[in-house]
């Protein structure tokens, strides 16, 4: 299974999404069944994970490494078995980028949008982790 994470630039909330989710399944002894990535639903520049996010992962123990931002492609909705997006913005940016989603595919990861929290990322990372483990245990 192929599991895709979708922010607005793929620096920050889809990143943490991923390496959360790597740990997530990792722990559950699931690494060899589930693969997870990230990208962006609009053009990016190549940036690299947002400062405060990596400080946020490390500071919870999260491994993640060297991360270079890129926007998701019709490729990657047909090689993913999930797309799961940040916010409801991005849910529609994909979908144009994609050209819809007629095999359903496309989520957002809760039901209200994840917020971008400058002030130490905390509810950003609470609300990812609290995503992460609904969605692992839906598909485990």
């Amino acid at each position: 299974m192929k599991i895709m994470f979708v922010c607005s630039g793929n620096t920050g909330r889809s990143p943490m999404a991923q390496f959360i989710m790597k740990k997530l399944i990792a722990d559950a002894g699931l690494s060899d069944k589930i693969s997870v990535s990230s990208a962006a639903s609009k053009p990016t520049d190549g940036g690299t994970l947002h400062q405060g996010i990596a400080a946020k992962l490390g500071f919870e123990k999260i491994p993640f490494g060297e991360h270079i931002a890129r926007t998701i492609t019709p490729e990657d909705y047909a090689e993913n078995d999930f797309i799961i997006c940040m916010d409801a913005g991005n849910v529609e940016q994909v979908k144009e980028i994609v050209g819809g989603d007629p095999d359903e595919k496309i989520y957002m990861l809760l039901d209200e949008d994840i917020p971008w929290d400058k002030n130490g990322f905390a509810k950003t990372y609470d609300d990812i982790l609290r995503g992460c483990k609904a969605l692992l245990e839906k598909i485990a």
